[in-house]
Parts: C-alpha cells; sequence; structure tokens
C-alpha cells in the first residue's frame, strides 16, 4: 500500500486508529515529522480512553502535540484550509487535529449544505462547529456527507427549532455522538424534539445550557462539608417517563465537555 492509499484508508474508516497507524508507518521514512506527530496523538487518545475523565497528566501531553511541527502539516489539512478558504469566521481556526489527521472543522452552514461531501473527501472530518447556521436547515442535514460526523457544535446566530427539527430527522446523523446547543435560547419544544428522533440513535452526549428548558445533564454538587458528587437532573427523568430512557439523559455535567475518544 502506498502513502495515498492509506490516507484514503483513513477518510474511510475515520473512527478507527489501523488506518492511522498503517499511514505512520508507510512514511516514516520519508516524512518521519509527519509520522510522529500521526503516533503521539494515537497515544494520547488511547491513554484518555483508558482514564474515562479527564486525566491532567494526559491532558498536559495532549497540549504538547496539538498541531505538527511547523515544516509538516497532517496530509489532507492544506487542501482543507484551500477548500474552505474565506467561509471560516474571522479569528476561528478552520481545522484542527485528532489522531494526527485533520479532523475538526469550523465552516459557513450555508457552504456546508453544498460542498460537505468535498470536505469530507479530503480529511477524516469527525468534530463539526457550524457558522451562521441561519440557512435552509432541511437542506443542510439532507447529506450524507453528516454519515460520519461524531459532533457538532455552532457559531454564529443561534440554531432555531427548524434547524434542530430538521437535525433530529436527518438520515445521516445517526453516527452523532455530541451535540452542543449551549445557550440557543431554545424552547421547551426542541430538547422534545430530540428526545422523541428516531433518528438520532448514536446520541451520547447533549450540552444545553442556556435554554428556556431544564438541563438534562447531571449538576456537580458544591462541596461545603458533605459529600462532593454529581447530583441526577429532574428534568431529565421527567423527558424519559414521556420519551424512554436515552443514553445522554444525566450523561455528563454541564461543567465538563467529554473527550473526543470517548465517543463510539
Amino acid at each position: 500500500m502506498d502513502p495515498a492509499s492509506a490516507h484514503a484508508a483513513v477518510i474511510a474508516s475515520p473512527r478507527e486508529d489501523a488506518p492511522r497507524e498503517r499511514f505512520a508507518d508507510l512514511v516514516a521514512a520519508s516524512e518521519p515529522a509527519t509520522a510522529a506527530f500521526v503516533r503521539a496523538q494515537l497515544a494520547v487518545a488511547v491513554k484518555r480512553r483508558k482514564a474515562g475523565r479527564r486525566d491532567r497528566a494526559v491532558e498536559a501531553e495532549a497540549r504538547r502535540c496539538l498541531a505538527p511541527p511547523e515544516a509538516q502539516d497532517a496530509r489532507g489539512a492544506q487542501a482543507v484550509r484551500r477548500l474552505l478558504g474565506s467561509t471560516v469566521p474571522a479569528g476561528a481556526p478552520a481545522v484542527g487535529y485528532g489522531r494526527g489527521f485533520a479532523e475538526r472543522a469550523v465552516v459557513d452552514a450555508a457552504w456546508f449544505a453544498g460542498h460537505g461531501p468535498d470536505l469530507m473527501a479530503l480529511a477524516p472530518i469527525l468534530d463539526v462547529t457550524l457558522h451562521n447556521s441561519a440557512c435552509d436547515a432541511e437542506e443542510l442535514f439532507d447529506s450524507p456527507a453528516w454519515a460520519h460526523v461524531r459532533s457538532l457544535r455552532f457559531t454564529g446566530p443561534r440554531p432555531t427549532l427548524q434547524l434542530v427539527t430538521a437535525l433530529a430527522n436527518s438520515p445521516y446523523l445517526g453516527r452523532l455522538a455530541m451535540l452542543d446547543l449551549s445557550f440557543a435560547g431554545l424552547p421547551t419544544d426542541a430538547i422534545h424534539t430530540i428526545a422523541g428522533s428516531r433518528a438520532l440513535t448514536g446520541l451520547r452526549y447533549l450540552v444545553a445550557p442556556g435554554n428556556t428548558f431544564p438541563d438534562v445533564n447531571r449538576t456537580v454538587d458544591e462541596d461545603e462539608g458533605g459529600p462532593y458528587g454529581e447530583r441526577e437532573s429532574r428534568f431529565a427523568q421527567e423527558l424519559a417517563g414521556r420519551h424512554g430512557s436515552k443514553a445522554w439523559f444525566n450523561s455528563v455535567p454541564s461543567e465538563l465537555e467529554p473527550d473526543p475518544e470517548s465517543f463510539p
């Protein structure tokens, strides 16, 4: 297998570590810095999975290998930047790295509706932050480009109930594991739409403080001399009574965002 074929295999199976390991082995002689970067980020990912909750030593190691050496770039990242061009909001990093490759991207929502498949053909993008989400919501989420996305956030104009409804009905978001709707000011109908969705089968984390409905996550009790721990959300219990139990009920305290490597 040549490096180009190995890179294509990473894109075809973006959640798996093995294709990334094979890529690093193939380029170790010709691109030693790239191979070392891929291996370092893979090692951090493994440690995060084993640690469960955030471990300070592991996170310190992760910060030391956030990006490739200056003279190098993970294969595909430069092409992603060229494709995104001026659509990325000013001051936002267009690309973020995970397990050695361009894995996170900030994109304009209307742009993604038309060019999502082009982006996903260049790099194993798993984490998407949508900017300017005020666009045709049904068109936005009616794309196979979402098939491997595991994490979704929003910047710019707040997501609307119409957008949440289109998202919850998308046939392509079954692998979405984390959805961040923080401080969107969404009505209670939005949380019922998500809870009643038959499409979001992979959802494990919903981060949604700052809406008109109560938080569905566990809350961290203040330690005032008594036992310190987490308290379940009463609203999540109410939702379970109406929609049945969901994996994302009480899944993570609002103050903590799960590590990407913990997503299925």
